[in-house]
């Protein structure tokens, strides 16, 4: 931006009239101690290497050790000298480092004329204390007295340091608060002490243990360099860990985003000024770019989509370039033709730059001022330095948000998978409960009669089988009735056949209740009965038959069919041995025929001899 660089070149103008000043009173350099060649280009080459190993802080410059060198120099050297072999590397720094210059050549010279005299002018001060507290070039001792003078020169070479840096802060627009904060102010007074030791090694050590302490200053600063860099990286993916961890609380992937987002907005405020600003997504999958977060006029707007194809972020996307728009009114045609703007919008200067790793554009930052002339190529640069630090945060959290919706759809897939295999094991369930019920069906129906629901002549020919095998097994008693209702025929013709079958009905649930539940009560035929006792001897049978008998003669009108007379005939027979099953059923059938040739009504029984149903 001219005006805002045309304001800082007069500010460094000002800062050279000044050292130029002070250096006029100065003595001549030789007659004031001036070092040998070598020793300067001694100083500068330590000054640039702690420089370059040292932490960068976006926009601010670096955090490095490069308090030792200047220490040192103020304690060996008279002020004037001091004064320019500090300053000479802060000249050549900005055009060997790509990143502090933040891409600019013109910011590059802008910041090399600032650090030069700011840094001329710091130890000027510094060095007029320690001269005015009593200390002398070179320091051979250290006492109490000398110790004191130091932290006072070093707090006032910290001070002029941070006066000149915020005010040159101010003027580059950034925001100097938040920049500036007690870390950063305090990280140089780390190294103090190591620039007194390194002045007092200087003049009291030999040049083996010289050479020693400078290697170990050069050890110290690539160390420190290594393992704040290990921090940084652990720091970031420190960050993506600790947002799929939140995860675990209920935190959902696009909240992480979210949170990134944020926290990128806050460097963002901290080094550029903006009316709106935006952080957005690359949705490849969806084509789309997903607006994590936008602020206008210092408001948070809700998130939103926006297709790729539209405005200055889809022409930067497809580009894969950082834009900067100096004006929007002399804006290319191209791009105000795809831009979107709200009704009445007046942009002045635009600046956008891609997120981007290993050459995939991940999504970008884009601020925007009403004032044209706003944003400068340091600008853009300071945001690009942002965005590459960024961007591998960016990429895992979107991978921890691609495994944690992959994580979802497949416990929804897995959820509806149980629901379906439930309901399937429901179903499978309810069928087997069916079948079983069938079955049971189908068994009793097999066995029982429909009719009554006593044995039928199936269940009866499989029990009698196995009665018989059973008793002549262990030579037990077995006895059969066949019980028949008399002049059935005679109840169906005067009553009906429904009649018939309510009295059929009524008489077996008479015979389930009268016989014991170890004897087997079968219907046969029509009217015709089978009952089958199981360790029982003719006369225990026929006295069971002849009590149902007596029952159905005087209760039978009332509890089987009213109206109508109704008796039972039976015969009654004992397992002989050696006696089959026909055998059994005609003795027994020819004692039923007797009982009704005798008139009906009536038992007729043949005890077996000797009452045994077995062999003895």
């Amino acid at each position: 931006m001219r005006s805002k660089q045309g304001i800082l070149w007069a500010y460094n103008l000002a800062l050279v009239a000044l050292t130029a000043a002070l250096a006029w009173h100065a003595p001549p350099w030789l007659a004031a101690g001036w070092p040998g060649t070598d020793v300067v280009l001694g100083f500068a080459l330590f000054q640039l290497l702690v420089w370059a190993f040292g932490y960068p802080v976006p926009s601010m410059g670096i955090i490095s050790m490069e308090r030792v060198p200047q220490i040192a120099a103020l304690l060996l050297f008279p002020v004037e000298v001091a004064a320019v072999v500090n300053a000479l590397p802060a000249l050549a720094w900005p055009f060997l480092s790509h990143r502090y210059r933040q891409g600019s050549l013109a910011f590059g010279a802008i910041r090399a004329v600032h650090n030069a005299c700011m840094i001329a002018l710091m130890t000027a001060a510094a060095g007029l204390v320690w001269r005015a507290l009593g200390g002398t070039v070179p320091l051979q001792t250290l006492g109490m007295g000398e110790a004191l003078a130091i932290l006072v020169a070093a707090c006032v070479l910290q001070l002029v340091n941070m006066l000149m840096i915020g005010l040159f802060l101010r003027l580059d627009r950034r925001d100097v608060r938040r920049l500036l904060g007690p870390a950063y102010l305090v990280s140089d007074f780390l190294f103090v002490p190591i620039g007194v030791l390194a002045a007092l090694v200087w003049t009291q050590a030999d040049a083996v243990t010289g050479g020693l302490f400078v290697a170990f200053l050069l050890m110290t600063v690539v160390s420190a360099h290594e393992i704040v860099e290990s921090r940084r990286q652990v720091q970031t993916r420190l960050v993506a860990l600790d947002a799929a961890s939140s995860a675990r609380q209920a935190v959902s992937g696009s909240r992480r985003v979210e949170d990134i987002a944020e926290r990128l907005m806050s460097q963002i405020s901290a080094l550029v000024q903006y009316r709106i600003a935006f952080v957005a997504l690359h949705d490849a999958e969806r084509g789309e770019f997903d607006v994590v977060l936008q602020i206008v006029d210092g408001e948070r707007a809700p998130r939103f989509r926006r297709p790729l194809g539209q405005g200055a972020a889809g022409y930067v996307l497809r580009t894969a370039t950082p834009l900067l728009v100096d004006d929007w009114a002399s804006a290319p045609r191209e791009l105000v033709e795809v831009a979107v703007l709200d009704p009445g919008e007046r942009p002045g200067s635009v600046l956008i730059v891609p997120i981007r790793l290993r050459g995939e554009v991940l999504g970008l930052i884009s601020v925007q001022h009403d004032r044209p002339h706003h944003y400068a190529d340091a600008d853009k640069h300071a945001l690009i330095a942002i965005a590459e630090d960024i961007a591998p945060v960016i990429a895992d959290a979107r991978t921890f948000q691609e495994l944690e919706d992959y994580r979802i759809r497949l416990e929804t897939l897995v959820a509806e998978r149980t629901a379906e295999l439930e309901r399937a094991g429901e179903e499978r369930e309810r069928l087997l409960a069916e079948l079983r019920q069938q079955s049971e069906l189908l068994q009793r129906q097999s066995r029982e009669d429909a009719l009554t629901t006593l044995s039928n002549r199936r269940h009866f020919d499989e029990r009698i089988a196995e009665e018989i095998a059973r008793a002549r097994r262990y030579g037990h008693p077995l006895s059969l009735a066949l019980i028949d209702i008399d002049h059935f025929k005679r109840l169906n013709d005067a009553g009906g056949h429904a009649l018939g079958d309510e009295v059929l009905r009524r008489f077996g649930a008479m015979m389930r209740g009268h016989f014991r539940a170890s004897d087997l009560v079968a219907r046969i035929g029509g009217e015709e009965f089978a009952v089958l006792f199981p360790e029982t001897a003719v006369d225990g049978a026929l006295s069971s038959v002849e009590q149902l008998r007596t029952r159905v003669a005087l209760d039978g009108p009332d509890e089987l069919a009213a109206g109508h007379g109704i008796t039972l005939s039976a015969g009654v027979a004992a397992l002989r041995p050696d006696e089959d099953r026909d055998a059994l059923m005609r003795r027994a059938d020819a004692l039923l025929y007797a009982a009704k040739a005798a008139g009906r009504n009536a038992v007729r029984a043949e005890p077996a001899p000797g009452d045994a149903a077995g062999p003895a």
